[in-house]
């Protein structure tokens, strides 16, 4: 790992060796964590999903890039997500499994990466794939289970048309009011109505939004202190490696050789795919009170991958470039 790299990742890693620091010294209860994470689910995370649709201009959007990152995302998520209810797992630890796979820390570890290694071609690139990177994928991770949950009520005997209608009414209505797909939604439809933010406003919510990936890093720091299973540091280790292996050779082969992107774009998307699962997945993992432990481990385990990985494949990308 280059000292640029790791001036990237240490921080990273500060902030959830600070919250294992607090959770253990009991500087913050079980309670406190869990206000924390409903606080950060309710207010922070909304503000830094509303600003960023709002602020982003989707009439100057290329699609070609982030079709083919989203599309294998969200092949491999339904799979996956398919996969495991085959299996047995439930619908919650489904969701937040197959998520895992597929979501990455785009905008903490994302933008200094892709700044540092492709400049702001690579950087213009990746800010087409998180415009749309929590609306595609954690709205499809909602609906996955708020979908399959209330499609047990809707198959029960003796449920009749305006049961069923009244069950699809409820999954829009839940789905819709979300707190994070309403703000994805709202955003969304501030930037197509080509309003813009108020300056005080604006700025309110970037405080608010910054506040987010911070407190995810050190809620999923304190979660670790309650990760002590090997059963569990198993499965978190394959979430790890498919996030950090498969997923990126996923869209590298898809980019290429279905989308024939140029190397720039490909390069770029590869990068993003090979970065570590992103913190919004732990906080999803406890708003569903679903695998909280076993997803804090398995986004420590990807972002120490990324540090030992990020430079051989920058180098490797420069190589299949040529």
């Amino acid at each position: 790992m280059t000292g640029e790299t790791s001036g990237v990742l240490l921080p990273v890693f500060l902030l959830i060796a600070i919250g294992w620091g607090a959770a253990r010294l009991r500087v913050i209860s079980e309670s406190a964590v869990q206000a924390l994470s409903d606080l950060a689910f309710l207010l922070f995370l909304p503000a830094l999903l509303f600003r960023a649709m709002a602020r982003t201009d989707f009439a100057a959007f290329s699609f070609a890039a982030p079709v083919a990152y989203f599309g294998t995302g969200a092949t491999l998520f339904v799979a996956g997500f398919l996969w495991l209810r085959h299996r047995g797992v439930t619908v919650r630890r489904s969701m937040v499994y197959a998520i895992s796979g597929v979501f990455a820390n785009s905008v903490m570890l994302g933008i200094p990466l892709v700044r540092l290694a492709y400049g702001e071609s690579g950087l213009a690139v990746l800010l087409t794939v998180i415009a749309l990177h929590s609306m595609v994928l954690l709205t499809l991770a909602t609906l996955a289970v708020e979908l399959s949950e209330r499609d047990g009520a809707a198959a029960a005997p003796g449920r009749d048309v305006r049961d069923s209608a009244g069950t699809i009414f409820g999954v829009v209505r839940t789905s819709v009011m979300h707190p994070v797909i309403l703000p994805i939604i709202a955003g969304f439809a501030w930037s197509f109505a080509g309003l813009r933010l108020p300056g005080p406003i604006d700025t309110t919510l970037a405080l608010l939004g910054s506040a987010a990936p911070v407190l995810c890093l050190i809620l999923l720091g304190a979660t670790l202190t309650r990760f002590d299973r090997g059963a569990d540091l198993e499965l978190a280790l394959r979430l790890a490696a498919f996030k950090s292996l498969a997923h990126p050779l996923a869209v590298y082969a898809v980019g290429r050789w279905v989308f024939a992107l140029e190397p720039l774009a490909l390069a770029v998307l590869t990068v993003v795919a090979s970065l570590p699962i992103g913190a919004n997945v732990f906080l999803l993992a406890q708003r569903y009170r679903s695998a909280e432990a076993v997803v804090s481990a398995a986004v420590a385990l990807s972002t120490l991958a990324t540090a030992i990985t990020i430079g051989p494949l920058l180098a490797l990308l420069e190589f299949l470039a040529l």
